[in-house]
């Protein structure tokens, strides 16, 4: 990767990185003021996970942080907050002319894994900054749990514990930058499940925390031993109930596309009855602009898996002259 083509590389200044990232409040460079910004809790609405989000001034200059990160070339296969790639794209890597073995494995709480350590090697070896420029880069993407109220956080070490985490300094789970810097700052490891993936003739995609391999050959288990012993390594944790090998005419889930029994893309049903629901809604409720605008956003899901589809509910939704 060529880390000087983002314009973080090579900052030894705090004067300059306010420049680049458009910092007018100085007090966005102390740990303490960006750790004040974030309120974490756990999210029940469906499976728990915990949620860290920044507050909007905080968040702004990660959206910015995000832009110039992402002017980081990385390999194709990479589709971790990756403008211009979506989960489709990822599941897409996995079809061919033939069709296919597939093992897949989830890491578990990936971002409350990833440490402060990780990421400040990342900005001070990666892209070359100065010690307290790679500090404050590293303050404003990470979270110490520790210098917050700890008797709001009860719930949240109940859920880390569960997981088996015990890093409390670590990505923020909300952040904008997190899904790429979770790939950037793991590049080591990646690369090393790339070359044993080269090695066996697998094809290897990454989409966050989900890991997935395909083959038209047999994936073996001394392949699949070998990759979960990889993560270990490098101290992360595999979730055995994500843990799935899918053999040629199986119905395979990759990040939310259904690859059929004939080795196709297809919606998920989940979608499709998403996707009928909601019409049926809105055609009873026509003025309702946000199920309008859920609409959108469930059919546009759909047409990155197969292009064509929903071609009328795509029309009611987009070219109805209600306002919205």
């Amino acid at each position: 990767m060529k880390y000087a083509d983002c314009p973080l590389y090579g900052i030894q200044s705090k004067k300059m990185l306010k420049y680049v990232l458009h910092i007018k409040n100085g007090d966005l460079l102390k740990q303490d003021y960006v750790v004040s910004m974030i309120g974490p809790y756990i999210d029940k609405t469906k499976k728990p996970r915990l949620i860290e989000p920044p507050q909007a001034e905080l968040k702004t200059v990660q959206k910015r942080m995000k832009t110039l990160l992402g002017k980081i070339q990385v390999p194709d296969n990479v589709f971790s907050g990756i403008k211009g790639r979506s989960y489709s794209d990822n599941a897409c890597l996995h079809l061919g002319k033939s069709k296919r073995n597939l093992y897949k494995i989830d890491l578990t709480a990936f971002f409350p894994s990833i440490s402060r350590e990780t990421v400040y090697c990342f900005f001070f070896e990666d892209l070359c900054c100065s010690p307290d420029v790679a500090e404050i880069l590293t303050n404003l993407t990470t979270v110490d749990l520790k210098k917050l109220n700890q008797s709001s956080l009860l719930e949240v070490y109940d859920f880390l514990a569960n997981k088996g985490v015990k890093c409390y300094n670590h990505l923020i789970s909300g952040a904008p930058t997190s899904q790429i810097l979770s790939y950037l700052v793991n590049h080591k490891m990646f690369d090393e499940l790339q070359s044993l993936s080269d090695k066996s003739n697998v094809t290897m995609t990454i989409y966050v925390d989900d890991v997935v391999f395909s083959s038209e050959h047999k994936i073996s288990s001394e392949f699949r031993q070998s990759v979960l012993s990889l993560i270990k390594k490098y101290n992360y944790q595999v979730s055995r109930k994500k843990v799935k090998g899918y053999s040629k005419t199986y119905p395979k889930l990759v990040t939310g596309v259904i690859i059929n029994s004939e080795g196709r893309a297809t919606i998920k049903n989940a979608l499709r009855k998403k996707i009928m629901v909601e019409y049926e809604h809105l055609r009873n409720n026509p003025d309702d602009i946000k199920s309008r605008q859920r609409l959108r956003g469930l059919v546009t899901a759909a047409r990155q898996v197969d292009k064509s589809a929903y071609p009328n509910i795509r029309k009611f939704a987009f070219d109805n002259p209600a306002k919205s």
